[in-house]
């Protein structure tokens, strides 16, 4: 017993915690928010529901977040007490969350409120929005990811079609982009001319989809619509980041998933709702199902 309080006495004072989320005040914040390139703000209060049941998402993130490269703060500012900056920054309702680049404030946070879904935004944020693929490894890596990848194959980063993708990719957070110029890559994908292709990962891929899908359209709305709906796909995982994303009709099947310890199981179930959302008549409107 005495040992276990010893070792629990240690980690205490070596600083072990379960979050690296920083707390500003209205003293510090003006001050101290420009030390980070990019941050997560979030502005609470305590009594607040909604805000508790984010608190050890935000938390779990955090850790993640600040050894990223570049690393990513995680700011929590306690509106109830702090009332200056909240006021400042135009806060109403709580949780309110405001990614601040640079010192300044870039614009509100709207996505995912579970620890990947924070991790993977507030990653696209600090860095840009499409990676650049130059050899065979780097493609390797980008496609070795378990969620879908978009990569547009161009004739030079400034064509049209890069720079409409580039506008796509910053609108579509929850989708991974990344594009290239190389011969080589085009040539280990099998891409000749100028295109966008959505990848599905290992783990997605099924009988009822391309693994690979080309997008036809040119316009920026469009290739936008095209790739959110694709990188759905026929059974999309729904959570509450991406709820609004699924059009209606639509059919919910609810059943366990967990792609870490049982992707068989998993794609099972998923394989067997596709099955009958395939068959359907009305399109993919009605097919684009979901599940949580």
């Amino acid at each position: 017993m005495l040992s276990f309080l010893a070792l629990a006495s240690t980690l205490f004072l070596c600083g072990v915690s379960a979050s690296e989320v920083l707390v500003y005040t209205d003293a510090n914040f003006a001050s101290d928010i420009g030390k980070h390139d990019v941050a997560l703000v979030e502005f609470y209060a305590p009594w607040c529901g909604h805000c508790k049941k984010l608190a050890p998402e935000y938390d779990a993130a955090s850790i993640t977040l600040k050894k990223a490269d570049p690393p990513v703060a995680l700011i929590k500012v306690d509106c109830t007490v702090e009332t200056s900056t909240c006021s400042k920054y135009g806060v109403s309702g709580y949780p309110t969350l405001k990614i601040f680049k640079n010192g300044e404030m870039s614009k509100a946070y709207d996505g995912p409120r579970e620890k990947d879904g924070i991790i993977r935004n507030m990653m696209k944020e600090s860095g840009p929005v499409s990676k650049k693929l130059e050899n065979a490894a780097d493609v390797k890596k980008f496609l070795s990811k378990d969620t879908v990848g978009v990569i547009g194959f161009f004739s030079a980063e400034d064509s049209s079609l890069a720079k409409t993708m580039m506008r796509v990719a910053d609108g579509l957070p929850d989708v991974r982009f990344a594009h290239t110029v190389s011969d080589d890559v085009k040539a280990e994908l099998k891409q000749e001319d100028e295109a966008i292709v959505l990848f599905r990962p290992k783990v997605l891929q099924n009988k009822f989809e391309d693994a690979e899908v080309k997008c036809t359209e040119t316009k920026q709305d469009k290739i936008k619509s095209f790739l959110q709906s694709e990188a759905l796909g026929l059974c999309g995982v729904r959570n509450q980041g991406n709820a609004a994303d699924f059009g209606k009709p639509i059919f919910v099947a609810y059943f366990n998933i967990d792609y870490e310890k049982n992707p068989k199981g998993s794609n099972y179930w998923r394989n067997r709702v596709m099955k009958v959302g395939k068959k359907t008549e009305r399109g993919r409107c009605i097919t684009e199902l979901c599940y949580q």
